[in-house]
């Protein structure tokens, strides 16, 4: 059985979301709690990474096309 950590380390935090560490960094970690993990490690929780997918998601995402839905650029042009 595979168990996901509760908290993610600041260098899987971007891998984690999909995305890299500048856009990470810039759209990401200023709204998220960081957590000191020893002297020098920081490490974030993944539930708060979770609530911040969640969140991106329903500001930025759009609903899959439905079946039988025509690209525009699929369709065939013929010249008259």
């Amino acid at each position: 059985m595979f168990v996901l950590p509760r908290f993610i380390r600041l260098k899987h935090a971007p891998n984690y979301l999909g995305m890299d560490k500048n856009r990470f960094n810039a759209e990401v970690r200023p709204f998220v709690t960081e957590i000191r993990v020893g002297f020098q490690r920081i490490a974030f929780d993944r539930l708060d990474l979770d609530a911040f997918a969640d969140d991106y998601k329903s500001r930025n995402g759009r609903p899959g096309k439905k079946k039988g839905e025509n690209e525009p650029w699929s369709e065939e042009r013929h010249a008259d």
